[in-house]
């Protein structure tokens, strides 16, 4: 009995804290405007696009959650880094029906992930790429790939953070 009160009485353990790798997140943190150039492709007209994206730290500081909005679809996503695989992943829906997950790795300023994207009863792969330029500006660029195994440029287009 005396062993059992003493257990109970130790304290619990800590909650896990966030890694370097769920830090790496927290470079997104903030509002983004976005200006990009759609290509002409299968899924939508070529054109400008205008978006503004809000990223905010989860709770426990493991993910972050992103609202997209403006010319393009609204879109929700969630990133974080899933240290049992040891690959970050995005998983997001959008106004159009738009689903998908990625995973992504980083190698220096450039974060690279690999689509699968559902949409219109239609499944592709497509890769996305990050580049940080500075605190406050990258650049991204999505291409899908297509039936003969190359990919092709979608949207590419530059971010700049423009509120914490």
């Amino acid at each position: 009995v005396w062993a059992s009160a003493l257990a109970l009485a130790q304290a619990p353990p800590e909650p896990p804290k966030p890694g370097p790798e769920h830090k790496k997140l927290e470079y997104f943190l903030g509002t983004w405007k976005t200006e990009g150039e759609i290509k002409a492709n299968p899924y939508m007209p070529a054109g400008k696009s205008v978006t503004t994206q809000r990223y905010t730290l989860g709770p426990g500081g493991f993910f972050v959650e992103c609202l997209s909005e403006g010319q393009m679809p609204t879109t929700h996503s969630i990133m974080a880094y899933d240290s049992h695989a040891k690959v970050y992943t995005s998983y997001y829906a959008s106004s159009v029906g738009l689903v998908g997950a990625a995973t992504g790795s980083v190698n220096g300023n450039t974060w690279t992930w690999m689509v699968e994207d559902k949409f219109a009863g239609k499944a592709f792969k497509g890769r996305t790429t990050v580049t940080v330029k500075s605190a406050s500006q990258l650049t991204a660029k999505y291409e899908y790939l297509d039936p003969n195994g190359s990919y092709v440029t979608i949207t590419e287009g530059t971010a700049t953070k423009i509120a914490p």
